[in-house]
């Protein structure tokens, strides 16, 4: 497995931050408007939608990949996964297998759960969009990428912070368009430690359901092993031609 290949690893063979788990029941109510947005959770199951996945991976100075994949979880295990290409940006062939280990799309109603326990502040708002900010409440800290663990405290956890952007108008409205999270200070230990994370989810609605369904995910990542070793890793997702099944 070339470096290239590991780093792609460590995002996308299962990321999860660990302040995102459920927590205790919120301590105060949302803002309404946002309270308003959160509503039809219910309709994005992980398993009720068929669709196109795009990744774009730039780790290291390796050349970028380009993989498009069908996910069609209705499908038996083995066969819900096809690979439509992959294309690297120096016309090499890849040895990796994007349909290994299968694939966890993050709902709408993850964004729910994030906000269990998190006090929530309204930043702005007006007749077409409100922006609130959060700080994700935990129980379990740190990052779990593959096999790696990074642990963060709770003081880090604190500065992980929060940002929700609210659209109010047009159709589906209101619904949380995009959802971003960012680590305001190193976190970790000598082994390895976490120098940036930024996150970024967007969604949008589903005009025949109205299910609001994740349209992009980036992932901004610096992690520095050893204290020698640094690994900087910009990951893009695109999810499109949706299918309710």
């Amino acid at each position: 497995m070339n470096l290239r290949t590991a780093a792609i690893c460590l995002i996308l063979m299962p990321l999860s931050v660990s302040l995102l788990r459920p927590a205790t029941a919120a301590e105060s109510p949302l803002p309404p408007t946002l309270a308003k947005a959160l509503e039809g959770a219910e309709l994005d199951t992980k398993d009720g939608w068929a669709f196109r996945q795009t990744v774009t991976v730039q780790a290291l100075d390796e050349p970028g990949t380009t993989t498009i994949t069908r996910w069609d979880p209705s499908k038996p295990a083995g066969e819900r996964c096809t690979l439509v290409s992959v294309t690297t940006s120096d016309g090499k062939a890849d040895d990796g297998d994007p349909c290994k280990g299968g694939h966890d799309r993050e709902s709408y109603g993850d964004v729910v759960r994030m906000l269990q326990g998190a006090t929530v502040l309204t930043v702005s708002e007006n007749d077409e969009r409100a922006v609130y900010s959060f700080v994700p409440q935990g129980d379990d800290h740190g990052l779990h990428m593959g096999d790696i663990h990074i642990g963060v405290d709770e003081e880090n956890a604190e500065r992980m912070v929060g940002t929700l952007e609210v659209v109010k108008t047009g159709a589906g409205a209101p619904y949380v368009e995009k959802f971003s999270l960012n680590l305001g200070e190193p976190a970790g230990n000598l082994l390895a430690k976490l120098k940036k994370l930024d996150i970024v989810y967007r969604f949008a609605p589903d005009v025949d359901s109205g299910a609001k369904l994740l349209r992009e995910l980036d992932i901004d990542l610096n992690l520095s092993v050893f204290t020698m070793f640094n690994v900087t890793t910009q990951v893009s997702m695109r999810y499109d031609e949706y299918r309710r099944l």
